[in-house]
C-alpha cells in the first residue's frame, strides 16, 4: 500500500504542478490581453484626438474666412454709406443754392435734384 500511496501522491503533485502552470499561463495570457487592449485604446484615442484637432482646425479656418468676408462686406457698406451721405450733403447744398420763388411748389431745378438721387 505504501507504493500506491507514493504513486497517488506523485500523481496529485503532478496535477498540482500542471494546475499551477495552467494558472500561470492563464495569468500571463490575461496580462498580454490587458496590454494589447490598452495599446489599442491608446491608438484609438490618438487617432480620434487627431481627427478632432483636424476638424477644429478646419472649422477655425472657415470661421476666419467668414470673418474676413464679413469685414470686407462691412467695409464696402461703410464706403457706400459714406458716399451716399456725401451725395446727400451735396444735394442739400445744391438745393439751398437754388432760388426760392415763393410759390411753395417744386421748381423744375428742384425736381432735377430729386432725380439725381
Amino acid at each position: 500500500m505504501n507504493r500506491y500511496l507514493i504513486i497517488a501522491l506523485a500523481g496529485l503533485a503532478a496535477i498540482a504542478i500542471i494546475a499551477g502552470l495552467c494558472l500561470l499561463t492563464i495569468t500571463r495570457i490575461d496580462d498580454m490581453i490587458d496590454k494589447a487592449t490598452a495599446s489599442v485604446r491608446q491608438e484609438r484615442d490618438a487617432y480620434w484626438t487627431g481627427q478632432i484637432e483636424k476638424s477644429n482646425a478646419e472649422a477655425n479656418a472657415k470661421i476666419a474666412q467668414a470673418l474676413k468676408e464679413t469685414m470686407a462686406v462691412q467695409d464696402a457698406a461703410r464706403d457706400q454709406i459714406a458716399t451716399a451721405e456725401q451725395r446727400a450733403a451735396n444735394l442739400e447744398k445744391e438745393n439751398a443754392a437754388l432760388p426760392d420763388d415763393g410759390t411753395g411748389g417744386l421748381s423744375r431745378e428742384r425736381v432735377r435734384l430729386l432725380n439725381k438721387r
